[in-house]
This record gives C-alpha cells, structure tokens and sequence, in this order.
C-alpha cells in the first residue's frame, strides 16, 4: 500500500502550510483507490470559517462538502472524499484524541479505511502518511508525488462535450419517468420505498454542544451530497437550524426540506420527510436509488 500525490494536491498542502505557518492548519484529500494504491488528485483547502490556533484547528464543514462537489465534478473519473490532513504543532508526528475520533469518522466512509496525514515543520516541511482502518487503527505508509505516477484517466477532466451531453440529459424527456434531474420530491417517491423508516416514540434530549452533532450529519452526508447534485443534477440547499441540517429544494414541481438530526444516545443520524423518520447513513441515497433502478 502506498500514497500517491499530483504535482497540483502536493502543491496545495504546501501552500496552505506556507499561508497558515504560525498556526494549524489542513485539509481534505480527493482521489481514488487503485489497485492498492490511493491517489490523491485534488487537497482542498479547509475554508474561510475554519478555526486555526497554534495547537488547535477545526474545518469549516459547509464550505469543504460545497468545494467537494464543485471541484470533483469538473473531472471526468469520479473523484471521492479518501482522506484528509493536517500540520501539527512542532515534531509531534502522532494523532491526539480529537484526531482519533476524526480519523475514525473518515475510515468508517468505506470498507478500505482512509488516509490520515500529518505535517509537522522541524524546522522544515515534512509530512508523515497514515493509512487509517477501522476502528481507528494506524500504519504508517510510504508515499510518492508526481502526475507521471498517476494514470492519465485520473488526472483527465470533463470535456466541453461530456457537460453538453450532461445538459442534454438533464432537460430531456427521455429520463422524466425514473431521472430525476430537477426534481427532488421526484428522486425521493423513487428511493424512499427503500429506505428503512423507524419509529421515534420518546424525545430525545438535545446535545450540549451542537457543533458534534452538526458535524456528525455533515459527515454522513458529504458522499451523497456529491451523488445528488453532480451524478442526479439535482439543485438543492443546505442550511442548519439549532441542532438540525436542512436539506431543500424550493422546487420545480413541490417544495421539499429533509431535516437530518444526530441522536446521540443510539449514534445514528436520522431525517423526517412528511411525517415520517428514515435512518439515514453515509451513501443511503446511493444505495436506494441503485436498488430502485434494479427493482424497476
């Protein structure tokens, strides 16, 4: 197992290092895994609303899951959210207990784990690789940086004629029965026969600290967030209400809001649409939507 970075990923990591130098700073890995092998492509930077200090560094969560679909969607290989980093103060090269719990968050996105990595400045720039698997453990893995070390399809973005096909797409009548293009309230009547729905009888109390819980469902829902507006093209907002994200779409056909809550005593996120609760967990809307198309 090994890492490999582009030439522009490595380059980000630096730059955003050199702009934070006094402070903490990081960010998130986008790529793919191959063949053993995880390519970074794209480490965007963590957002304007972050929280940098000296021993101390928080993402902004809203702005990283927008900048995740905007700059995967202009490659033509799918891009996934595979890891993240960030500069730790001195040569301390290991994961505290916050980063512990971070880590884990990623790792659980997928059966392969994630990629951890860690910058320190000693007096130079030096950056230590971890892979990270569940649940929570670390090896330490060799990495490597160059575009000639990536397969060409990885670093290859969309072409004019691939968003014009794509547009096309979208306003076509060939796909108004199932494709859901514009159309929320049409995409959820199709997955939500498959998704599991539960009962809440007793109130759940709200957490002291609402930033965990938002960060919780903001977590869980960066993979489908992508899934919906680049691979379904559907146009919706997210906003937060207390303890609560909001997910809407003032509509084309029927306005929709989806409100997704982290309850903490059973560790599950959940979302209420129309009166009713669904489980929701990292990629549900994915794996409905692929169960819908073969139940068809």
């Amino acid at each position: 197992m090994k890492v490999v970075f582009s030439d522009r990923a490595f380059a980000a990591i630096m730059a955003e290092t050199t702009e934070k130098i006094k402070t903490e700073t990081g960010g998130l890995f986008l790529g793919s895994l191959k063949d053993g092998i995880w390519y970074v492509i794209e480490a965007i930077d963590p957002g304007p609303k972050s929280v940098f200090e000296v021993a101390y560094f928080e993402y902004d969560q809203q702005y990283t899951q927008h900048l995740i679909n905007k700059i995967a969607n202009l490659y033509d290989k799918k891009l996934e959210l595979i890891g993240l980093w960030h500069r730790h103060p001195g040569s301390f090269d290991r994961f505290s207990a916050t980063d512990d719990g971070t880590n884990s968050k990623y790792a659980r996105m997928r059966r392969e784990g994630a990629i951890s990595a860690l910058v320190n400045i000693d007096p130079k720039f030096r950056l230590t690789m971890y892979h990270v698997d569940q649940p929570c453990r670390y090896s330490v893995v060799a990495y490597a940086v160059g575009d000639h070390l990536i397969p060409d399809e990885m670093l290859q973005y969309k072409s004019p004629e691939k968003f014009k096909s794509l547009m096309a797409g979208i306003i076509s009548d060939k796909y108004k029965d199932f494709h859901p293009s514009v159309s929320l309230h049409g995409f959820l009547k199709s997955v939500l026969p498959y998704m599991k729905r539960i009962k809440i009888n007793e109130p759940f109390a709200e957490m002291k600290n609402s930033e965990i819980a938002i960060e919780r469902i903001l977590d869980a829902l960066v993979e489908d967030s992508a899934f919906l507006a680049d691979e379904q093209g559907i146009a919706y907002a997210i906003s937060r209400a207390e303890q609560f994200i909001c997910l809407s779409q003032d509509a084309i056909d029927v306005p929709v809001k989806l409100y997704f809550r982290y309850i903490a005593e059973k560790d599950i996120v959940v979302f209420s649409y129309k009166n009713n609760c669904y489980l929701y967990e990292s990629n549900a809307f994915r794996r409905a939507f692929e169960q819908a198309k073969r139940g068809r």
